[in-house]
């Protein structure tokens, strides 16, 4: 354990959440064979965090069941106007205002997702050195090379992805549903379905272009490195009368490395899954306010409050997608280095 610096990783850890986790801790529990963290305990705060963030989406329920009430009076008493063109105009204001409230509740969902995807990131980025100097301890010097380049492309991938293409296309995709059901006509819904599906088989694309990696290169270098690490075991026990005791001590020896390589792994998985714990359960809070909002809302208001209502559940849907394919690919990747190199 000496000689990997956890330094600049807990540096990290502190400015994301706070002097609460010590990495070289969990790195050491699950080098001995514990669990780096209690998921009794994980659930727990799962489950607090949910509710939590129900009651304080509670305004935003609020809000937006007025203005649709609002909405829906005025459509179904129109004949109460001796111009009906007074009830359409209502309606485009009040429409006007809910579009301000769900822009605003969504810019506010974009950060969610850029901060979760950012501090993913900067962990991944600080704890590659760490743990691929692990692997390399335990003779895996092939694999480490190979995983680390991948690791630090995928990183790099996954930062030009997700900024220059993925959230822009889920904030143009939440504008063109918001603009298509402000007039009766919907001349922008088959943009905003395509904006989706490629959004959707972006993230499966990539999901099964890391899988394909792993299952590929599991099968190849870990193999070589294995095959090089029996024969210098064979060649010193070949050695006369130390060659027993050699070969227990170099046994013994990349045992240990094993040992912290795989407690290293575990705590990572811990650690990302703490990073993006918080955030999923915001995105899926705000995911099911708006779906529930439009179930309810659906027998008494406006077809197009309604629309609008579930195409905002659609956008923030797509948002969680993007982190948790995200964290998916990260804890793939340190998972499977994990488990194919020992």
């Amino acid at each position: 354990m000496g000689e990997i610096d956890y330094g600049e990783i807990q540096q990290v850890l502190d400015d994301l959440l706070g002097q609460n986790v010590d990495f070289q801790n969990m790195a050491e529990q699950g080098a001995s064979g514990n669990s780096p963290i209690s998921f009794q305990n994980l659930l727990k705060m799962a489950e607090g965090l949910f509710f939590r963030e129900l009651m304080e989406q509670k305004e935003l329920w609020v809000h937006i069941l007025i203005l649709a009430i609002a909405a829906a009076v005025l459509l179904h008493f129109a004949d109460v106007f001796q111009n009906k063109g007074v009830s359409r105009i209502s309606f485009c204001m009040i429409y006007m205002m809910l579009f301000l409230l769900l822009i605003t509740s969504f810019q506010g969902s974009m950060e969610i997702t850029t901060n979760v995807l950012d501090a993913m990131k900067d962990f991944m980025t600080v704890l590659a050195p760490a743990f691929f100097l692990a692997m390399t301890l335990t003779s895996y010097i092939s694999s480490a090379g190979i995983y680390y380049e991948f690791t630090l492309f995928l990183i790099s991938g996954v930062r030009w992805l997700t900024s220059v293409f993925l959230l822009p296309c889920i904030e143009i995709y939440i504008l063109l549903v918001l603009v298509n059901h402000l007039s009766g006509e919907k001349r922008l819904g088959h943009l905003a379905e395509l904006l989706s599906m490629l959004v959707g088989w972006s993230l499966k694309a990539l999901l099964a272009l890391v899988c394909g990696f792993h299952m590929v290169q599991g099968l190849i270098s870990p193999a070589a490195d294995a095959f090089r690490t029996m024969s210098v075991s064979r060649g010193i026990e070949a050695i006369p009368g130390v060659g027993d005791a050699g070969s227990s001590a170099t046994e013994l020896v990349l045992g240990s490395a094993m040992l912290i390589k795989n407690g290293i792994g575990a705590a990572a998985l811990m650690v990302l899954i703490l990073l993006c714990m918080v955030p999923l359960i915001k995105l899926a809070v705000i995911m099911l306010v708006y779906y529930v909002l439009a179930a309810i809302l659906q027998p008494v208001s406006d077809e197009r409050i309604t629309e609008c209502l579930l195409g905002m559940g659609n956008g923030v849907k797509l948002l969680f997608q993007a982190a948790f394919t995200v964290l998916a690919l990260f804890l793939l990747t340190i998972a499977l280095t994990t488990a194919v190199t020992g």
